[in-house]
């Protein structure tokens, strides 16, 4: 065997792995970063404007839009934001994502006049 075709058997199998890992970091950059979706949670968040809770067991909590909540959801939503502002902070996404979720869902859920 020449050196050449030695040099392209050796080269091509990394050529191969190589081109899967591309495709997965394409993958991973197309997905929305934590970031992204914590600053559009925010947004909603702010413009439905929730007021602060007189008391932790405050049955209504009323916000804008015809959003209402109680006082333990609002308390448990505003905890999950700043975990997921945290685990963002530290690449930790995919928890992130999981506590940004958690808000979205509750946020679908909430009453609306």
């Amino acid at each position: 065997m020449t050196h050449m075709k030695k040099l392209a058997l050796l080269i091509l199998p990394l050529s191969l792995a190589l081109s899967g890992h591309a495709a997965n970091a394409r993958t991973i950059a197309q997905a929305p970063s934590c970031a992204a979706a914590l600053d559009q949670l925010m947004a909603t968040w702010q413009s439905i404007g929730f007021a602060e809770p007189g008391k932790p067991a405050q049955m209504i909590v009323a916000g804008s839009q015809g959003y209402t909540t109680t006082g333990g959801q609002f308390n448990f939503m505003r905890t999950q934001i700043r975990v997921a502002a945290r685990d963002c902070a530290y690449g930790r996404d995919a928890d992130a994502m999981q506590h940004i979720n958690t808000v979205r869902a509750i946020l679908e859920h909430s009453s609306r006049v």
